[in-house]
């Protein structure tokens, strides 16, 4: 079975941030993030399948609200999400974002 960064379609870029999910027992953070899905960690992270609705802060005044479905559960650890909707707004503001974030890591890396 191939690893979970195998899998990806969407490269992912660090962002270690609050995130809000519609189940008030969980105390997420996002890890990481990328335009089909994102990271969250918690201790308590939900079953695949669960189907959950998020607000995630890309910066201090940008936030997007994407539908998203569990793909992957890791129990203790957190829970990787895949986007499944999300207004054309909330996607172009990830884009700029995260493309905003791979041109960093470029220049950096030089």
């Amino acid at each position: 079975m191939p690893l979970d960064h195998e899998r990806r379609t969407q490269p992912r870029m660090r962002l270690e941030r609050p995130v809000y999910v519609d189940y008030p027992e969980l105390r997420p953070r996002l890890r990481d993030i990328s335009l089909a899905g994102a990271y969250i960690e918690d201790h308590r992270p939900l079953p695949r399948g669960r189907m959950l609705q998020l607000r995630i802060w890309l910066d201090k005044e940008i936030s997007i609200t994407p539908k998203a479905m569990v793909r992957h559960s890791d129990e203790g650890q957190g829970m990787g999400v895949e986007f499944l909707s999300m207004s054309d707004e909330d996607m172009n503001r990830l884009r700029q974002h995260v493309g905003a974030s791979a041109q960093v890591e470029r220049l950096q890396s030089y």
